[in-house]
C-alpha cells in the first residue's frame, strides 16, 4: 500500500487530494508490471480499465495476418492507454497493446476514471490533449502514406523526438528496424538500408535498440523533401518508395 500511495502522490492530477483521501481511493488502483512482448490487452476485449504508463513503453498495434502487424503508435511514460474509446457505450479496445520493454503501469477501473477522476480539470485537459494528438498522428499517417520511405522514416523519428520535449537527440523509446517498418508501412529491408546510410552519413547512431539523431537538420531536410546538395549526395536511398 505504501508503494501505491507514493506513486499516487507523484501524479500531478491527484495533487489536490489529501493523504487521507489518497489512502481512501488507493485500493481502487493497482500497480502492475509487464515484461517485453507481454500483451496488456487485445483488440475487441471490453474496456474495463484505463492504464497510465509510469515507466516503459507500449506498441499500439493490430495483426494484419498471421505473420504481420501494423503498429499505429508507441505510448510511453505519462500517457494513458485504452482511454480514447472508453467513453462509448459498451466500449471495446480498438487495438492491442503490447509491452515494448519492461514497464510499470497504474491500472484504473474505467468507472472510477470517468465518474470521478475526469472531473479533475487538469486530468481532463491532459486526456483530451493526448486523444487529440493521437488523432492528429493518425491523420498525419494518412496524408503521408504516399510519400517515399525515407521521408516517412524521418518524419516518424522527428515526431517521436518532439513528443519527448527534450533538446537531446536521443529517442527514449526502444525501436527495432522491424518496428519502424511496421509503423510506417514499409519493408524492414528498406528501413535497414535507410538507417545504415544515415549512420554512414553521421546523421544518426544506434545502440541497443535506441536511436540517437546526431544531425536533426539533415533529417528535417529529408522530411521536408527539400534536401541540400550535401544531403542529396548522402541519401541515394531516398528514391526508394516501398
Amino acid at each position: 500500500m505504501s508503494d501505491k500511495i507514493s506513486v499516487l502522490k507523484k501524479q500531478d492530477f491527484l495533487r489536490q487530494f489529501t493523504e487521507k483521501e489518497l489512502r481512501e481511493i488507493a485500493p481502487y488502483f493497482e500497480l502492475i508490471h509487464c515484461t517485453q512482448r507481454d500483451t496488456l490487452f487485445e483488440k475487441g476485449q471490453p474496456i474495463e480499465h484505463i492504464y497510465l504508463v509510469l515507466y516503459g513503453s507500449f506498441k499500439i498495434q493490430e495483426s494484419i495476418d498471421r505473420d504481420a502487424v501494423k503498429i499505429f503508435n508507441f505510448l510511453s511514460q505519462g500517457e494513458f492507454l485504452g482511454v480514447a474509446m472508453a467513453g462509448l457505450p459498451n466500449p471495446r479496445y480498438p487495438t492491442s497493446a503490447v509491452c515494448n520493454e519492461d514497464s510499470t503501469l497504474l491500472k484504473i477501473p474505467v468507472g472510477l476514471f470517468f465518474d470521478h477522476l475526469m472531473q479533475i480539470p487538469e486530468l481532463r485537459r491532459r486526456v483530451n490533449r493526448q486523444i487529440s494528438e493521437r488523432f492528429l498522428e493518425f491523420q498525419n499517417d494518412i496524408c503521408k502514406s504516399h510519400k517515399l520511405a525515407p521521408h516517412r522514416v524521418a518524419d516518424f523519428l522527428l515526431r517521436l523526438l518532439a513528443r519527448q520535449g527534450s533538446q537531446s537527440g536521443y529517442i527514449n523509446i526502444p525501436l527495432t528496424r522491424n518496428d519502424i517498418a511496421e509503423r510506417i508501412g514499409s519493408q524492414s529491408e528498406t528501413v535497414i538500408r535507410i538507417l545504415s546510410q544515415w549512420t554512414k552519413n553521421g546523421w544518426i547512431q544506434t545502440t541497443d535498440r535506441h536511436i540517437e539523431i546526431l544531425n536533426r537538420q539533415a533529417l528535417m531536410e529529408v522530411e521536408s523533401e527539400r534536401p541540400s546538395k550535401k544531403a542529396s549526395r548522402g541519401a541515394s536511398d531516398h528514391l526508394e518508395n516501398v
